[in-house]
């Protein structure tokens, strides 16, 4: 049961959404605030600002001045807690045990009320926003992200350092007579705002009392950030190339990117994730089963993972990821080919809506018969969905596909096309040929443009290939669910309902939950 509730809190709506869990035997209670703030909105003088923050307001507060007081209070009871800031919102997140969910939630609130983030804690917190820094330069994906932020146009906030470190936060304002303390404080009572906050909640027999709580959050009366005025940071001759990268594991890959128009506002429709699931089918007649077939390739994933990085108010990404074989990677401007005559073919055959439709029920299937989330996890994702969706489609709207659009599929179909995507080539074998280097991360690579003579393949009418073609009809899509009886008496124990020489099969119904699965374990010995 969800209940929506809009608070007018000085001339603003704050929104929240509470579960009240009655069907199923969650012994947590969780809650999750979004804040309409990112790192987007970071000043250009102070990178990481708005990570920085995500940390210090949970320095304590002013009715709870303990420094670490409520993780040691989430600890004693049972409960966690984690916070992340993404482009354009920042997401807190704690779960407890029910019986003290009310004292954790005032804890909780306070830090969005009334923080203390004391002078004296900047420099410890400096060290772990630095220290989470360090953690992540190892990882492919964010070097990744950050190299491809780069390559945005001049002052498009895609260029800023999202992550912050010692160096922007601390050596650098140190040395430009920059007080830290002040913008943070100024930061927070701009942009932490009730008019920019969703709130989640997740309990077993709760009303509303807690927005009493949340009544007293500052309001400045300021218009929520906007970029969307910013469209097509990657228009530029540096998108449209191909960089050889060094990656960090020792394997090969191939990244094939188009940024697009903005498509938060086709939810409903949800093209990218047609076209997404319909280069990553593995069936025959698919880029993968191709590519496998010739030892170029040992996965491949295609769409958009629905972050800050790839979705925002100013472009939406669609990537092609493919894991190469060494014989791939010396071919990969083959592969590249391949994945390019596959869209052609989507481009000419058109979107299909028998696809759409079996996609659309699988869908469905998963969302209505999905098991139990973990509260921390559920309120983190309605909290933002809060942010993206009007309120009828709050729980549904980043899982369901509602309507098929020919029109708009077709439309973003038409810009993926080769004289608009960026190429990004990883491989250990780029070590020594790679003389440039990401600011932040340190990340080595090259740039050349793509080979002539390829892209006049490309562009001048690309053949199609006789191996692929579209998924044949799956006819396996589950319609009906109702539960047949069992066969054998009910038993609280699971029954021996087969045996041989080659083993047992013991059976047990489930008569609890009465979901339409089956679970399958086995021992071999």
């Amino acid at each position: 049961e969800v209940e929506i509730v809009h608070s007018a809190h000085r001339g603003t709506d704050f929104t929240c959404s509470v579960e009240k869990t009655t069907s199923f035997p969650v012994f947590q209670s969780a809650a999750a605030l979004c804040v309409g703030v990112g790192s987007f909105s970071d000043p250009t003088d102070l990178p990481g600002l708005a990570h920085f923050l995500e940390h210090m307001v949970f320095m304590g507060s002013e009715k709870y001045p303990s420094e670490n007081g409520f993780d040691a209070f989430l600890k004693k009871h049972g409960g966690s807690d984690n916070a992340s800031t993404d482009c354009e919102r920042t997401i807190f997140q704690f779960d407890i045990q029910r019986k003290n969910f009310k004292e954790a939630l005032d804890r909780w609130a306070q830090f969005f009320i009334c923080p203390l983030m004391i002078r004296d804690a900047i420099d410890r917190e400096v060290e772990a926003v630095d220290s989470e820094y360090q953690l992540a330069k190892p990882s492919d994906s964010h070097r990744k992200e950050m190299l491809f932020g780069s390559l945005a146009k001049p002052g498009h906030p895609m260029g800023k350092f999202c992550w912050g470190n010692a160096q922007t936060l601390k050596q650098e304002p140190k040395k430009n007579k920059i007080n830290v303390y002040e913008r943070l404080r100024a930061f927070w009572k701009k942009y932490y705002s009730a008019h920019y906050m969703t709130l989640a909640v997740q309990s077993k027999g709760w009303g509303n009392p807690f927005l009493f709580i949340f009544w007293f959050c500052v309001y400045s009366g300021l218009p929520k950030p906007d970029f969307s005025d910013m469209l097509n940071p990657y228009d530029t001759p540096a998108f449209y190339k191909l960089y050889r990268v060094v990656p960090v594991r020792k394997d090969h890959s191939l990244n094939i990117t188009w940024a697009l128009p903005p498509q938060e506002k086709y939810y409903r429709l949800k093209p990218l994730h047609y076209i997404s699931w319909l280069i990553g089918h593995e069936g025959t007649g698919s880029i993968l089963s191709v590519l496998r077939k010739k030892c170029w390739a040992l996965a491949l994933f295609g769409g958009n993972s629905e972050t800050g990085f790839d979705q925002n108010s100013t472009y939406s990404i669609f990537s092609i990821s493919i894991t190469l074989t060494d014989e791939g990677f010396q071919n990969f401007y083959q592969v590249t080919h391949l994945v390019f005559q596959y869209l052609k073919l989507l481009q000419t055959l058109g979107p299909q809506k028998r696809i759409y439709e079996e996609i659309q029920r699988i869908e469905a299937n998963e969302f209505h018969y999905q098991e139990q989330i973990d509260p921390i996890e559920y309120v983190e994702d309605v909290c933002e969905n809060m942010q993206l969706f009007p309120k009828e489609d709050f729980l549904t709207g980043d899982q369901l596909m509602f309507q098929f659009s020919p029109e708009v599929i077709g439309a973003i179909l038409s810009l993926l096309t080769p004289d608009k995507a960026n190429l990004m080539l990883f491989s250990p074998e780029h070590e020594g040929h790679c003389p440039l280097r990401e600011k932040w991360f340190g990340t080595q690579y090259n740039v050349e443009d793509i080979q002539q003579e390829w892209m006049k393949q490309w562009t001048d009418g690309i053949e199609l290939s006789q191996d692929l073609h579209l998924p044949e009809e799956n006819k396996f899509i589950s319609t009906d669910f109702s539960l047949k009886p069992p066969e054998s008496p009910e038993s609280e124990f699971p029954v021996k309902i087969a045996h041989s020489d080659r083993g047992c099969n013991w059976y047990k119904k489930d008569n609890k939950f009465k979901i339409p699965k089956d679970a399958h374990t086995g021992f071999l010995y």
